[in-house]
């Protein structure tokens, strides 16, 4: 059961999402954000110190959820092709929608890419995670050749660096290639053909 403190905490992260939608991130203040939340200050000022960390909790937030979906979607049961088409199906879809939801957001981070960068590197790990599931699952089940552990982390850690720098891309600089799933795909077909000689 979660915690008033919990609570509390949910409901500004829940209104800051129309405030980022409405002004992004550079133009929205704690006023803003206390106002929708409609809260006084000092209550905004006690869970977050400033509007950096309220957009981190936001961030993380939604994070949060997707991360919650592709588990959701992943099997030991599945193929490796198919895991990771799905994680990146689902990735693709949440960026797609926020980039349509937020888009000031997404001018503002074009001018801060380091910001974003620091923010994304803390949470980055769980992806890797899940990259590495797929993996071990594939090779337990024969799928692909035998890899060792510390080899296994570097290739989840790869795919999900330049899938993030690809997505970069394609969401910060509207570079939408029309066939970006199809382009993806590709980049996972020569992957999984090459781990399986």
């Amino acid at each position: 059961m979660e915690s008033k403190e919990d609570f509390v905490r949910m409901q500004i992260i829940e209104a800051s999402k129309t405030v980022f939608k409405k002004y992004g991130f550079k133009k929205a203040t704690m006023n803003h954000i206390a106002k929708a939340s409609d809260k006084g200050r000092s209550t905004l000022y006690y869970y977050f110190q400033n509007k950096n960390e309220v957009f981190e909790a936001f961030v993380k937030a939604e994070y949060n959820r997707r991360i919650e979906k592709t588990f959701n979607n992943i099997s030991k049961e599945f193929s490796i092709e198919k895991n990771l088409s799905n994680y990146r199906n689902i990735k693709l879809d949440h960026l797609i929608t926020l980039s349509n939801t937020y888009t000031y957001i997404l001018t503002d981070l074009k001018e801060n890419a380091i910001f974003l960068y620091q923010l994304l590197d803390g949470i980055r790990a769980e992806e890797v995670s899940i990259i590495e599931k797929c993996i071990q699952w594939a090779v337990e089940k024969q799928e692909i050749k035998s890899i060792s552990k510390k080899d296994i982390n570097f290739l989840a850690f790869s795919l999900v660096t330049v899938t993030d720098s690809l997505e970069k891309e394609i969401f910060l600089y509207q570079r939408f290639p029309k066939d970006m799933f199809d382009q993806l795909e590709w980049i996972n077909q020569l992957m999984i053909k090459a781990l399986q000689h």
